[in-house]
C-alpha cells in the first residue's frame, strides 16, 4: 500500500490547514472510487493437501462507466455556462467550460452505462476466474450451473453480460441463470439515499473543503468577476469535487482535460476530502457506522444462505452478484475485510482507507470453497483477485467454513439463523 502509506506520511507531517505537496502522478494515483480495475499478479497460496474447489460466492461491482447522469454533470455545466452568457469566465474558464460541454456530448445516450473499459474489466475478470479454477467450471461433479443475479440499473445488467458471455465461453458445459431487478437492488445495495448520514458526510466535506482548498485562487482562474461568479455555484465544494469525480471519469474515456483542470495541489485535497467522505458515507466509520453496515445484513444472509446449499450439494459452481460502489463499501466494512476494518472519523478516513485501491470500477470479492474427501470445508478471500483475510478471524487466508461461517452470522442484527 505504497500510495496509502504516503498519502499517511502527508498527513500526518503537515497542518490540516495546509494543501500536501501533490506530484503530478497523484492524478492516475487518486482517483478514488472512479478508478478503473487494475489486475494485479499475487502469489496463490496452494490449498493443504486433498482439498479441491466446489464453489465460489461473488460479488463485484459494475465496471468503469459513463458518468452517472446528466444532472451530475450540471454540477459544473450549469453555472460555467450561466457565467458565459453574463461574460464571466475568463479564458482559463471557457477551457473548463468546454471540458464540461464535451463530456456531456460524449455521454448523450450512454450516461450511466459502462464504457468498453468497464466490459473489458469484467470479462477479463471472469476469463481470470476460469482459467484459476478450470475444475470447478468443467461440470462435473454434479455442478453444471451458475447464476447470475444483478440490481435493476443498467450498468449492473451489462457488467453481469459481459462477465457471463466470456465465462459461458470459456465453460460451455455450465448452465447459466439470471436474475435482475429492484427486489436484487434491495438486497445487493440497499442505499437509503435520504439518509441524514449522507448528507452529514457533504457537510463534513464542505468544512475541510472550506479549510484546506483555495476557493479564492480557484475561482480567479475561472471568473473574471470572481464574486459575481461565484454566486453562480451552487456550493463551492461541489463545484470542486464535480471536476475531480466527472473529471476521473472522463479520464477513464480518454479525456484528461477536466480531471487536470485542477492543479495537482487542488486535486490532492478534493481527492482526499472526496475519499473521506465516501467513508464516513458508506463505510463502518466511526460516527455512523453500525447504522451503515447494517443495511447490508440482507447481503450477509444470502452469502450465508446461498453456501450452505452449495456445502449441501446442490448443482451451483457459483453464485454470482453484481452491484455497485455504495453497495460494496458497507458489505465489506461489516464482514470486516482487511482495509475496511478500520473504525475511524471523518478526519481520519484517508489515513487508513484508500478508495483508488480498496474499491475501483469493477471491484470484487471471491469466497472460494474447497473441500477434502472427509467433507471438510475451507474457505479463501479474493479481494480483486488478491488474497486478503478478515482480520478478526486472524491473518488467513484459509479460514474454515463453519468458522467463518458462525462469524458472519453473528454480525446480522437480529439473528435468524
Amino acid at each position: 500500500m505504497r500510495k496509502a502509506s504516503l498519502v499517511l506520511f502527508l498527513l500526518l507531517i503537515l497542518p490540516a490547514s495546509f494543501s500536501p505537496a501533490a506530484r503530478a502522478d497523484r492524478y492516475e494515483d487518486l482517483m478514488g472510487v472512479y478508478h478503473p480495475y487494475k489486475y494485479v499478479e499475487s502469489a496463490s497460496t496452494p490449498a493443504p493437501k486433498g482439498y479441491k474447489p466446489f464453489y465460489i460466492s461473488h460479488i463485484g461491482r459494475h465496471g468503469s462507466r459513463y458518468p452517472v447522469n446528466a444532472a451530475y454533470v450540471a454540477n459544473g455545466l450549469s453555472p460555467l455556462s450561466a457565467a458565459d452568457s453574463l461574460g464571466l469566465l475568463t479564458p482559463e474558464g471557457r477551457r473548463l467550460l468546454k471540458c464540461f460541454r464535451n463530456l456531456d456530448i460524449v455521454s448523450r445516450g450512454t450516461y450511466g452505462l459502462i464504457s468498453e473499459l468497464g466490459a473489458q474489466e469484467h470479462r477479463q475478470i471472469a476469463a481470470r476466474m476460469a482459467e484459476r479454477f478450470p475444475e470447478l467450471f468443467s461440470g462435473r461433479r454434479g455442478r453444471d450451473s451458475v447464476a447470475c443475479f444483478c440490481t435493476h440499473k443498467q450498468r449492473a445488467i451489462l457488467s453481469m453480460t459481459n462477465f457471463a458471455s466470456v465465462l459461458a465461453a470459456r465453460a460451455p458445459r455450465m448452465k447459466m441463470s439470471f436474475a435482475a431487478g429492484e427486489r436484487w437492488y434491495d438486497v445487493l445495495c440497499a442505499e437509503d439515499k435520504a439518509a441524514s448520514g449522507l448528507k452529514g458526510g457533504s457537510r463534513k466535506a464542505d468544512a475541510a473543503m472550506a479549510e484546506r482548498f483555495d476557493f479564492r485562487a480557484f475561482y480567479a482562474r475561472i471568473f473574471n468577476d470572481p464574486s459575481a461568479g461565484r454566486k453562480l455555484v451552487k456550493n463551492d465544494r461541489l463545484m470542486a469535487e464535480t471536476c475531480f469525480t466527472n473529471g476521473t471519469v472522463a479520464a477513464a474515456l480518454g479525456y484528461p482535460e477536466l480531471m487536470r483542470f485542477l492543479t495537482p495541489e487542488e486535486y490532492e485535497v478534493t481527492a482526499l476530502v472526496y475519499n473521506a467522505k465516501m467513508y464516513y458515507q458508506h463505510c463502518g466509520s466511526a460516527e455512523q457506522g453500525e447504522w451503515r453496515m447494517h443495511i447490508m445484513d440482507n447481503l450477509v444472509a444470502d452469502f450465508i444462505t446461498r453456501a450452505d446449499r452449495a456445502v449441501m450439494g446442490n448443482a451451483v459452481a457459483a453464485d454470482l452478484r453484481f452491484s455497485h460502489d455504495v453497495g460494496l463499501m458497507p458489505f465489506f466494512s461489516l464482514i470486516g475485510l482487511k482495509g475496511f476494518d478500520s473504525r475511524v472519523t471523518f478526519e481520519e478516513a484517508s489515513d487508513v482507507w484508500d478508495s483508488s485501491v480498496l474499491m475501483p470500477m469493477a471491484c470484487n470479492l471471491q469466497m472460494v470453497f474447497y473441500s477434502n474427501r472427509k467433507g471438510d470445508i475451507l474457505v479463501k478471500l479474493l479481494l480483486n483477485e488478491v488474497e486478503t483475510c478478515i482480520p478478526a478471524l486472524g491473518p488467513g487466508p484459509w479460514y474454515s467454513w463453519p468458522e467463518l461461517r458462525s462469524y458472519l452470522v453473528s454480525l446480522i442484527t437480529g439473528g435468524g439463523f
